[in-house]
């Protein structure tokens, strides 16, 4: 693997209401999490994430898991965006200098039909605050395998 190839990632981001999963491509590596984020106040000030916030409380504290609504898969942007960086940011190390990746989303429920244009958007925001260059949103229910395929294969896929 060259030099640039090392600081060059794609990623998959698998979403559900009750894990959230982040895996290079090709290595496999991965990060889950419950998806859960407990936040400080109005500002939302970051307090943890996964099973760590889950179980903390306070009156200033609030728990929630931003990938759990009635009516839609998203109920909370900013703080699903938060605990995507947070995954993002596992998964990928400490190394200042990896290129922004590519991200493929793929929302594992609640795509019976189709996702709205909507839905897509929101899922590319998602991603680009996370910090993706580029983001394919996957609509299919047919879980990817990060080992066996790439970006540019899924990229491929979903144009034809």
């Amino acid at each position: 693997m060259s030099f640039l190839q090392k600081l060059k990632c794609d990623l998959l981001v698998e979403l559900s209401v009750n894990q959230l999963s982040v895996q290079i491509f090709r290595t496999g590596e991965r990060v889950d999490l419950s998806p859960y984020i407990a936040v400080e106040g109005k500002k939302n000030n970051v307090l943890a994430v996964g099973e760590k916030a889950k179980y903390l409380s306070g009156s200033n504290i609030i728990v929630l898991n931003p990938f759990d609504h009635k009516r839609s898969f998203v109920g909370d942007f900013a703080c699903a965006e938060k605990l995507l960086q947070y995954a993002v940011r596992e998964v990928l190390g400490n190394n200042k200098f990896v290129i922004s990746p590519r991200i493929v989303m793929h929302q594992l429920e609640k795509v019976d039909g189709g996702l709205t244009d909507i839905e897509e958007r929101v899922l590319k925001e998602l991603a680009m605050g996370a910090g993706a260059r580029e983001v394919l949103v996957y609509h299919h229910q047919v879980r990817i395998h990060a080992k066996q395929t790439s970006y540019t294969t899924i990229k491929k896929q979903l144009s034809s």
